[in-house]
């Protein structure tokens, strides 16, 4: 490792701005752990860590070459834009659903393992996941083309190219935004649990909630494609 104390701290520094700027991969996490506990909330942390990985890695191999490609990235920009939409539709479709039972006052719909058939699950994203959620945080946050810019230009400033360990120091950097990562995602899991355990799942509390988290989605797939 070729950095110094005061390279590391302004990385650091950096890297905690980054990890708590609101996204999707934020928002999923924090809603599969309120809605289905800690197990799912989990394991879409353990999507989004290795999605990030795979950013990081993209974003010092590839991104001026991405960049340059103004097809490739509108490619990826709108494909990205229209998953965390169709997540929200999922979310809406939910909440709609049980809107209508409790005015027919009908049985919740039985649980299913896909958190985009919201009609069939019994709470506002997933009854019983087991890897929906991790299959799920990894592709939302693939789909981010943005973020393999933002994290390019990010590392790019720390990585020297003459450095006699280029990949030792590529691997520090890593470690310490996914440490940083794990801890706030734990975070949510742990408090979106346990927020989630005193939330009746059926409730209009847990509706509105499901409409918030679409509307956050929404407003994210917006954020996506514009300049």
């Amino acid at each position: 490792m070729s950095f110094d104390a005061a390279t590391l701290t302004a990385f650091t520094l950096g890297a905690v701005v980054i990890v708590l700027l609101p996204g999707a991969n934020s928002l999923y996490v924090a809603t599969m752990a309120l809605r289905g506990g800690r197990g799912p909330g989990f394991r879409a942390m353990l999507g989004v860590f290795l999605g990030d990985a795979i950013l990081m890695v993209l974003a010092v191999l590839s991104a001026q070459a991405l960049s340059a490609n103004p097809v490739v990235y509108t490619v990826l920009m709108w494909a990205g834009a229209l998953y965390l939409g169709w997540l929200a539709l999922g979310l809406v479709r939910s909440a709609i659903a049980r809107v209508r039972a409790k005015l027919r006052r009908a049985p919740e719909p039985q649980p299913t393992e896909s958190p985009i058939s919201p009609p069939t699950a019994p709470n506002p994203i997933i009854a019983q996941p087991r890897l929906r959620p991790f299959r799920t945080a990894l592709v939302t946050s693939l789909l981010n083309p943005k973020a393999i810019l933002f994290l390019a230009s990010f590392f790019l400033q720390f990585i020297d190219p003459a450095s006699p360990t280029p990949l030792g120091d590529v691997l520090v950097l890593m470690l310490i935004l996914e440490g940083l990562s794990g801890l706030y995602l734990t975070t949510l899991v742990l408090v979106g649990a346990r927020i989630g355990r005193r939330v009746h799942p059926h409730g209009w509390l847990a509706i509105i909630g499901t409409l918030v988290a679409a509307l956050g989605f929404i407003v994210l797939a917006v954020r996506v494609v514009l300049p």
